[in-house]
């Protein structure tokens, strides 16, 4: 077999072996399931009011019973919808597969991706196989909720790709290919827009800094415009601009925050960090060789990201893993010399394009080993974490049943205060699925108030912390969070035990405060949740 097909054969496995990997730790806990995992009852009433609306794009969004401005990129759920109707699957098992086959896709787009950055087919695979098994590159991809957020990340990275291959070859077709990559990343996810957008600024400002690269870029900016133009036009004619100003600035950065860059926290591995070490080495490597396109562009995401800032930081930490065990780890194992590589047919640059395909770089003594062995074990134990890593929680039987019983028993006005023990906010599946399977207000659920002004969202957001505490407090907790918060409830919807956790002999305190409490009346209870109505005791007369 000629060298030439070696290199092609290696890369066909190189990211297959990864895509293999990347889909086993993302449907593991996903096909046993049945329900999506963690949240995406926002996202399942999106998709009910689009089919209810014969596929117009609806006004507004009756989610929580709160008439929320209709403004989110609407692709995924049309997708979602006309997959439905197409084929009869329900949209619950849509929401609940969905992301992780997107997700799935996002593999080979990230070797792609890495193949045309890094220049060396050995660290493009370490990079590959590291985003396939890092956590932060599903663990909010594959649950319900990340039915949008993955579709518009696999966008986003085709989007990169063609982006990096127009300012490197200055080939006229990819104007067009970033230009529609880019368009479908807008229509899936405003968070990842906003990503793609700094990211292609970032490969801009290295692979191409002159006037050639920025019209080219201008021209991508004016076709993603236009190919978006009949979604955004309509949505500002009918909301106007404050709606999208307030969803940007929806969230609040911790000064907790800033020290991730320092200790690289962004991996969330459950044990060992291995990769963050690894990828350590290689932004340090880089730096050294003043090669700065990605540490520039991990910094740039610290900079500009506010939520989920290890989920869009995982594209650049994956590529510093794969340069920092190629050029460091490898190396030192094996004996080779520690100058920069050159890539000259007897340099280690030379042979990692075809280490796939013939192996380790041959070098005398243990090193050899040493290094396969290394391999070996950095592959199996990232498997091992990244399947621990994986999200698992979801809506149970009994938490369904009782929201299907609030719909069918319950006054349509009802306002509810949801305590199911879980913060914060946007991993608490219960609250984000109860407007949507119960049909009443939840008067803590942030999700969908994002286009809210005036922070209605970050509000909701604490107010939503606060009243979980409750749980572990008496009624006088309870009562008073309402009052703090101008939120009179008639409902509790209350879980007495999490799955796995607590005895089912002792359930949770203001469970037993609520029993002995004048004003609340305990009207269902299955399994781990109890509902009670409430009624405030009237002021006696004078």
């Amino acid at each position: 077999m000629s060298q030439s097909n070696l290199v092609k054969r290696a890369d066909f496995l190189a990211g297959l072996s990864a895509t293999f990997l990347g889909a086993f730790v993302r449907l593991a806990n996903v096909l046993p399931s049945g329900f999506p995992l963690n949240d995406g009852g926002l996202f399942f009433t999106f998709v009910q009011e689009i089919q209810a609306a014969h596929y117009r794009l609806p006004m507004y969004s009756n989610y929580n019973l709160a008439s929320i401005p209709f403004l989110y990129p609407p692709l995924s759920f049309y997708l979602t919808g006309l997959l439905s109707t197409l084929t009869g699957a329900s949209l619950l098992d849509l929401i609940r597969v969905l992301p992780s086959l997107i997700s799935i896709l996002t593999i080979p787009a990230c070797y792609l991706l890495a193949r045309n950055l890094l220049k060396s087919q050995l660290a493009a695979a370490i990079a590959a196989f590291s985003f396939a098994l890092l956590p932060t590159a599903f663990d909010f991809m594959i649950v319900g909720g990340g039915l949008p957020r993955a579709l518009g990340f696999l966008f986003c990275i085709l989007a990169l790709h063609h982006a990096a291959l127009l300012y490197s070859s200055g080939q006229r077709i990819y104007l067009v290919t970033t230009a529609v990559f880019a368009g479908l990343t807008v229509l899936s996810h405003p968070v990842v827009a906003w990503f793609t957008f700094y990211s292609i600024a970032v490969l801009l400002l290295f692979l191409r800094p002159n006037r050639r690269g920025l019209v080219d870029s201008f021209v991508v900016a004016a076709g993603a415009l236009l190919m978006t133009a009949p979604w955004w036009w309509v949505s500002i004619a009918r909301h106007g601009l404050g709606p999208f100003l307030a969803a940007f600035q929806a969230g609040t950065r911790w000064w907790s925050a800033l020290l991730a860059p320092f200790l690289f926290l962004q991996t969330n591995e459950p044990f060992l960090t291995l990769q963050a070490v690894f990828a350590l080495l290689g932004l340090f490597l880089s730096l050294h060789r003043r090669q700065y396109l990605v540490p520039a562009w991990l910094a740039a995401v610290f900079m500009f990201e506010t939520r989920l800032t290890a989920t869009y930081a995982v594209i650049p930490t994956a590529l510093l893993v794969g340069i920092g065990f190629e050029q460091v780890v490898l190396p030192g194992l094996a004996g080779v010399r520690d100058d920069p590589p050159q890539a000259t047919p007897t340099s280690s640059m030379y042979r990692s394009r075809t280490v796939l395909a013939e192996g380790i770089p041959d070098t005398p003594g243990t090193g050899r080993w040493a290094a396969k062995l290394a391999t070996g074990y950095f592959l199996l134990y990232l498997l091992i974490a990244a399947y621990l890593a994986a999200p698992r929680e979801a809506l149970t039987q009994p938490q369904r049943q009782a929201m299907e019983w609030i719909r069918a028993n319950t006054p349509a006005t009802s306002q509810f205060a949801v305590i199911s023990g879980i913060g914060p906010a946007g991993i608490d599946y219960v609250s984000e699925w109860f407007p949507a399977l119960a049909g009443r207000a939840s008067l803590a659920t942030p999700q969908g108030y994002e286009w809210f002004p005036a922070r209605v969202f970050d509000r909701r957001w604490s107010l939503h912390s606060d009243l979980q505490v409750c749980m572990n407090e008496s009624t006088r907790c309870l009562e008073g969070w309402a009052v703090g918060a101008q939120s009179p409830y008639t409902h509790v919807y209350l879980v007495t035990h999490m799955p796995g956790e607590g005895d089912e002999e002792n359930p949770v305190d203001l469970y037993a405060s609520m029993l002995s409490s004048p004003g609340y009346v305990q009207i269902y209870h299955q399994g781990a949740v109890a509902i009670f109505s409430y009624q405030p005791a009237k002021p006696s007369s004078p």
